[in-house]
């Protein structure tokens, strides 16, 4: 049936389905952070930004990331699905259930607020789920099979909003989205595991300790890889937490708010070509074609976003937050830049992933993390919020340098050496999007939503002239 399934989709429509799910996973998470913004206010947003990083920290530990190696795995040896896949779910079991009792303990002792202790650890438990659903997802993609991943995603994203609202409603407050958390992990995962027995079945899937143990020690190099990434993009809000107070991280979490849910379309991108690239091992010049290409449609989504966002950065945090976030424009603009920049590093860290050079990835983030740790403590005393900002966006630059310097060797760039022809690409993106820019200056008394339907338009109809875009780009995509 997985054979018959890859036959179905080889004529496209992957891509379609997970931006599909992306989009709903965007969208809610707009969603939920406007509502919290809105009926909490920026010391509200501060609590539940201090428990999600928290959280976030200590995510790696619920599955070490396995579901990459597996996904690279699975693509390509099919064969070996039943039992890594029950590896896979016992191994992410143990480490879930290890993982809460950790995050709850720590909570308790750094913390001590009953709403931080539970909310972290229902957060947790959320994650574990999220986890085993991984897992089956990671199985389904490797045999290009990657609608129900986002059926599954749809649901539980309309499940979270939902519920959210409800809660809030109801009086629950910042809890609301703790539980809601929850309900949407049990609702994906319910979903994706219905899916699976559906359409691969869970016929010989056993497994053994020793089995388990030494799926945990090859997906290590893939945990440390999200720890150290955790690090670098959260633990300033840890260090705001301690030194500036609740208000301050609910400022900066307003702005990075927006940051780190547009990368969102970057996943979709790299998960859908992880398969593709997996199949790749051993062939440099294709290797090179894909990721210059990737890396093309990655730059054209994110370069007009981070000048457009910089442009409009003041009346768009007072639209989705309310004027107490008028003060997270400064931070937003300074991160703005960051768009393209980590864009890039997930075309690149992705590729490293799947030619086996996952230790690679790992030592960037690592740095990345040290770097961020580091200016973190010089800076965020001083200047807050914005400090913390300036500091992520230079960690972003140091991870660009590594992973690029890394991943140059491995590929042939598509006839241009190493160098993937980002420079002719960043010409044919730049002019559309400075044309874009110039065309905002002028409209900064008109409404945001006004501004970025005009911004938009004008990069759409420049990119078609100067070829940042073009029809046979979708239909390359298509085919994924």
């Amino acid at each position: 049936m997985a054979a018959e399934a890859s036959g179905r989709l080889a004529r496209g429509g992957n891509l379609i389905a997970l931006a599909l799910g992306q989009a709903f996973r965007l969208g809610s998470g707009l969603a939920i952070n406007v509502l919290l913004m809105r009926m909490l206010g920026v010391e509200g947003f501060g609590i539940y930004g201090y428990v999600m990083t928290m959280v976030g920290l200590a995510a790696f530990g619920t599955s070490l990331g396995m579901e990459r190696l597996i996904n690279r795995e699975l693509s390509r040896d099919p064969g070996h699905r039943p039992a890594l896949v029950a590896a896979g779910l016992a191994t992410t079991a143990l480490l879930s259930v290890a993982t809460t009792a950790a995050v709850l303990a720590f909570a308790a002792a750094t913390d001590g607020r009953p709403v931080v202790v539970f909310g972290a650890g229902v957060a947790t438990v959320a994650l574990g789920a999220q986890g085993l659903g991984t897992v089956l997802t990671a199985a389904f993609h490797a045999a290009r099979d990657m609608r129900p991943s986002a059926q599954a995603q749809m649901a539980g994203k309309v499940t979270l909003v939902a519920a959210t609202l409800l809660g809030l409603l109801g009086g629950l407050g910042i809890m609301a989205v703790f539980l809601a958390q929850l309900l949407d992990a049990l609702v994906t995962l319910g979903w994706i595991a219905r899916a699976y027995h559906r359409r691969l079945g869970f016929a010989g899937h056993r497994t053994a300790p020793p089995a388990v143990a030494a799926l945990a020690r090859r997906s290590l190099p893939f945990g440390m890889a999200l720890l150290f990434g955790s690090i670098y993009l959260s633990v300033d809000v840890l260090v705001l937490g301690l030194l500036k107070g609740d208000t301050e991280v609910g400022l900066y979490r307003g702005a990075f708010m927006l940051v780190a849910l547009f990368p969102v379309i970057a996943n979709t991108l790299t998960t859908g070509y992880f398969p593709k690239l997996a199949r790749t091992l051993g062939d440099p010049a294709a290797t090179g074609r894909e990721l210059s290409f990737l890396a093309r449609v990655l730059l054209a989504i994110s370069l007009p976003a981070a000048v457009g966002g910089m442009l409009v950065a003041g009346p768009l945090m007072v639209f989705i937050g309310g004027d107490e976030f008028a003060q997270s424009a400064l931070p937003f603009v300074i991160m703005a830049p960051m768009l393209p920049l980590r864009y890039l590093n997930n075309a690149f860290a992705t590729t490293l992933s799947t030619l086996n050079r996952q230790q690679d990835r790992t030592r960037g983030t690592m740095l990345a993390a040290v770097v961020n740790l580091g200016l973190n403590l010089v800076v965020i005393p001083r200047y807050g919020a914005a400090g913390a900002a300036a500091t992520t966006l230079a960690t972003e630059v140091v991870l660009a340098a590594w992973l690029r310097w890394r991943v140059g060797p491995l590929v042939d760039g598509d006839g241009v050496g190493v160098g993937l022809g980002l420079g002719p690409t960043l010409l044919r993106v730049g002019l559309p999007a400075a044309a874009m820019g110039a065309v905002l200056l002028p409209l900064g008394g008109q409404h945001v939503v006004l501004q970025i339907l005009a911004g938009a338009s004008v990069y759409a109809v420049v990119g078609r002239l100067t070829g940042a875009w073009s029809p046979s780009d979708l239909r390359r995509l298509r085919r994924v």
